[in-house]
């Protein structure tokens, strides 16, 4: 299970992959801690940065769209 603090950490950590390739590495080193608490962080990111910083809540939105699949892995 991971602490909402810990989601926060990951979901930063996830946002500032330079590349794709990097992104994927974390994506597969995390996957485990990927759980629901993990999901309501991000999600909840993504809508208060939609209207505080659009640019960072669009970037929070495709990765949510890039995880939730994987969702059902977990």
């Amino acid at each position: 299970m991971t602490s909402r603090d810990e989601a926060v950490t990951l979901v930063r950590e996830l946002l500032m992959a330079t590349s794709n390739e990097e992104l994927q590495k974390l994506i597969a080193l995390n996957l485990p801690r990927m759980d629901d608490t993990f999901f309501s962080v991000l999600t909840d990111a993504a809508e208060a940065e939609s209207v505080k910083n659009p640019a960072v809540g669009a970037r929070l939105m495709s990765l949510a769209q890039t995880l939730l699949p994987l969702r059902t892995l977990i």
